[in-house]
């Protein structure tokens, strides 16, 4: 809870590009780009978002910057998912910058599928 508050306060005062969202179907048909935080287990467990750009959970900067960078056009806009929430969270205020626009999905996977979407089977 603690990093949601400090990205709300960033937010508020203009200084990062992050958003934040319910993890509902609606907010989620906004998104061309979607990036699943998430880890092989946890996507096994609930099934994914169509489309949605699969990067492994890492909390090194420079990695997940490459990663995302290889998979998504980041001069547009892109929401970010994990299983609740929190490591949506952390890896978009590692990964801030001027001149991205993210939006965290907030309260992940589980609110979305509890708020009825239908996810899409994940093969590895």
């Amino acid at each position: 809870m603690k990093l949601f508050a400090i990205i709300s306060f960033c937010v508020s005062l203009g200084m990062c590009a992050i958003q934040t969202l319910p993890a509902t179907p609606a907010n989620v048909n906004i998104f061309s780009q979607i990036v699943d935080i998430r880890i092989d287990i946890e996507r096994q467990e609930t099934g994914i978002i169509k489309d949605a750009k699969l990067i492994k959970f890492n909390k090194d900067k420079k990695n997940l910057i490459r990663d995302i960078n290889l998979q998504i056009d980041t001069s547009k806009p892109f929401a970010i998912i994990c299983r609740s929430g929190r490591k949506s969270a952390f890896v978009a205020e590692l990964i801030d910058a001027p001149d991205l626009n993210i939006t965290v999905l907030d309260g992940g996977m589980k609110k979305l599928i509890n708020h009825g979407y239908i996810t899409a089977p994940y093969k590895d």
